[in-house]
């Protein structure tokens, strides 16, 4: 049910609108519509108005909309969003990745109807247990130290739906591998996150009796970052869209495709927008970054866009810096000079809002060991995190930012916390079950309210009070368990977070005191301050000898980089690579040299 407030707050928010007529059009379509957003544009605040309309005024309960995004994060950077109007994830209302739309939402339901080749109930492998099939796969078929790599072998698995295919045959040794590896995970009685979409989407395309059922819950998709998601989604969202009858509000920019090794492909964003039966819509004003960092980022894409910044009267710093001590002479000068200063020179200016990114974990290593030495706070978001995000992981870092006094203030919304967290049991709670476990789980996190206290203390409180009672009943949380473990044994005496307080534990998202260290990969759909982008040097952004198509990938890399700051970039180069045999001297980055040509042109 919406009361009377939930209303008043998203039409009030909706009523900022009519100064943009992108986001207004995109507001008040009525029927499919794609929403093609440049960066800093205010597609999130579009997509969530948008949501917040449909439940309003289109849907009513028990039937309602599906959200999905990218990443754990995206989905809780929109519940967060939602929140806000009074809007939470409900049994009408998903809001999460694609693996866990089709796991909740297609193979939880119809899985063992439609008699699909996997076990039920279903249970996912952990990473660990991934990794060591994938490995003993590929030893069997090819021998130890073989050549070909995880990343294409998972790139192969989503790229390629018909395995009866000549493109499945293409490439004859990935494809046995995936058989082989497949294989595996069948006879240990699991599946992997590719399989939950790869399954999903069989179940889609084989069985019409399952598209009325999807659209009589969901009359209504949204996709976020439509870009990003892969084949499987496009294919699923055809299917139910243009054949099913669920209405689609999908939002993204090709531009800003950057994970072409999962399978993610921009021209399927544009495809949807060239149909003649979908509304297009532009958002092309930038609420984020300066006129000159606007008008920068167009010159590094090559090609002109028309966006343009919302305040033209802002001045950008953009700086080319040659540090001829390779990569942790670049480190050490970010933290000796650039960090400085950029403190210094905003009032109000926190650790939180700066950024250093970065191409890899490797780079990684070394900006967190200048950082660590110069005695700066740090999140570091790459492979070498001490954890990786996921549903859990981001659900106990919310409940600590509650209990370190979030609830004074309800944010997050303890109703919210509640919710997410009966949402991690597959099986159905009856109304009674779910009163029970969350009145526990609120009993608990009101005794473990505390400003000051270890955040190893709040998460074993945590865990042993209510979540491995929830992990030992769900198997199908085994991968996520097994982040838990990671984030258990970092907050441990003697790990790597063991000095981390609740509070700091609660603001890793986000938090003011903290340097954000990330990969370029990482950094899509964040804002900073100021970003000190390193490692910019022919080799490594982009590599030697790339393809047409990687090398347009990498260029879209380096423009996502760029159009994370508001103010500042500072783009950090030596001119060489480290290589195998020593330092190879290929010359900065031709991204910069395009980029600094063009800019001169233009008077900058």
């Amino acid at each position: 049910m919406w009361s009377r407030s939930v209303s008043t707050a998203y039409l009030a928010q909706a009523a900022e609108l009519a100064g943009n007529p992108g986001q207004l059009a995109a507001y008040n379509s009525q029927g499919h519509c794609v929403v093609l957003a440049g960066p800093g544009s205010g597609k999130t605040k579009t997509l969530v108005l948008k949501l917040a309309r449909i439940l309003a005024e289109d849907v009513q309960a028990p039937r309602g909309a599906a959200c999905i995004t990218y990443s754990h994060e995206c989905a809780r950077e929109l519940n967060r969003r939602l929140e806000v109007l009074g809007l939470r994830e409900t049994p009408n209302l998903f809001i999460g990745t694609v693996h866990g739309f089709c796991l909740r939402h297609l193979l939880m339901p119809y899985g063992r109807l439609a008699d699909l080749p996997i076990q039920f109930p279903l249970s996912v492998a952990s990473q660990r247990v991934r990794n060591r099939l994938i490995r003993q796969s590929g030893d069997r078929l090819f021998g130890p130290n073989h050549p070909y790599k995880e990343i294409d072998l998972g790139r192969h698995r989503r790229s390629v739906l018909n395995r009866n295919s000549v493109d499945w045959r293409s490439e004859e040794e990935l494809a046995a591998w995936a058989e082989a590896y497949e294989a595996a995970l069948r006879q240990e009685g699991l599946i992997d996150y590719d399989d939950m979409v790869i399954f999903g989407h069989r179940l889609i395309a084989e069985h019409d009796w399952v598209l009325p059922l999807v659209q009589a819950k969901f009359p209504v998709l949204a996709i976020d970052e439509y870009q990003d998601l892969g084949v499987a989604l496009h294919c699923i969202v055809k299917r139910l869209v243009f054949e099913g009858g669920v209405r689609l509000f999908a939002v993204g920019d090709a531009d800003q495709s950057i994970y072409g090794f999962t399978g993610a492909d921009g021209s399927l964003l544009m495809e949807l927008a060239a149909r003649e039966d979908i509304e297009p819509v532009r958002l092309q004003m930038n609420y984020r970054s300066c006129a000159g960092i606007v008008s920068a980022s167009e010159m590094a894409l090559g090609e002109i866009r028309g966006y343009r910044a919302n305040d033209p009267t802002r001045q950008a710093t953009i700086e080319f810096v040659p540090r001829p001590g390779g990569l942790s002479d670049q480190a050490a000068h970010a933290v000796a000079q650039i960090i400085p200063a950029a403190l210094a020179s905003k009032p109000g200016r926190t650790l939180g809002d700066i950024a250093i990114l970065y191409k890899d974990y490797r780079a990684g290593d070394v900006m967190t060991e200048a950082v660590a030495a110069g005695g700066f706070d740090y999140i570091r978001v790459d492979n070498s995190a001490p954890y990786r995000k996921v549903a859990l992981t981001s659900w106990v870092e919310d409940c600590a930012s509650w209990c370190a006094g979030g609830w004074r203030i309800g944010r997050p919304q303890l109703r919210g916390l509640i919710d997410r967290y009966l949402a991690f049991y597959r099986a159905n709670l009856d109304d009674a079950q779910a009163r029970r476990e969350g009145q526990e789980l609120t009993a608990l996190l009101w005794r473990l309210r505390n400003d000051q206290q270890p955040a190893r203390d709040f998460v074993a409180s945590l865990r042993d009070g209510i979540v491995d009672r929830l992990l030992a009943a769900e198997l199908v949380l085994a991968d996520q368990k097994e982040q838990l473990d990671r984030m258990t044994e970092a907050l441990a005496e003697g790990g790597v977070l063991a000095k981390l307080d609740i509070t700091s534990l609660g603001g890793r998202d986000g938090s003011p005191d903290h340097l954000n260290l990330l990969t370029l990969h990482s950094a899509k759909g964040c804002e900073y301050d100021v970003v000190i982008m390193v490692g910019l040097d022919l080799g490594n952004l982009p590599w030697l000898n790339e393809s047409p198509e990687k090398l347009r990938e990498s260029r879209r890399l380096f423009y996502v980089g760029l159009t994370r700051a508001r103010d500042e970039v500072h783009m950090l180069y030596s001119g060489y690579v480290e290589g195998r045999y020593g330092p190879m001297y290929r010359g900065r980055s031709p991204f910069l040299n395009e980029l600094e040509q063009r800019m001169r042109a233009a008077g900058f």
